[in-house]
């Protein structure tokens, strides 16, 4: 598709996968949510819009009950998945809410601004970055997903 918005088909690509990826990664995560505490993915669904951090509070809360089972899935592999996923979480808000600007090389890419007193306050994202994210989120999702099996 044609679009007037000055863009690199390349970066967007990798922004778009970046994106794709997260997602998927996050659905791992409902998923075991789901495998401790039923009904969890038709509330994600249906029930109040949920953020990142609801997912990832939800994560922590099955972690916190003591009515936990760490049979299948140790309590250090669980508080794993929520750090790592809190982690991502920044990274993933810092690429999603940054703007298009064009760089001093002329380039097309995104610059993410916010308070000073945030983990990720300022930075632009290159391409290498986003595909370092991109890897980061790509490893958590298939760590997530290998818990995941193991409670099925």
């Amino acid at each position: 598709m044609q679009t007037s918005v000055p863009l690199d088909p390349e970066y967007t690509s990798v922004v778009g996968k970046a994106i794709y990826v997260f997602a998927y990664y996050e659905w791992a995560i409902i998923y075991i949510v789901e495998q401790y505490k039923r009904a969890f993915v038709a509330e994600y669904c249906r029930g109040a819009p949920m953020t990142s951090g609801g997912v990832k509070r939800a994560l922590q809360s099955v972690l916190n009950d003591q009515g936990t089972s760490f049979v299948k899935v140790s309590r250090s592999e669980l508080q794993a998945c929520v750090d790592k996923f809190e982690q991502l979480i920044v990274k993933r808000n810092a690429l999603i809410h940054a703007h298009p600007i064009t760089d001093t090389d002329r380039s097309q890419i995104l610059n993410y601004q916010t308070m000073v007193d945030k983990p990720l306050p300022d930075m632009k994202w290159p391409v290498e970055d986003v595909l370092r994210v991109l890897a980061e989120f790509d490893a958590a999702a298939c760590e997530a997903n290998a818990l995941l099996h193991r409670l099925l």
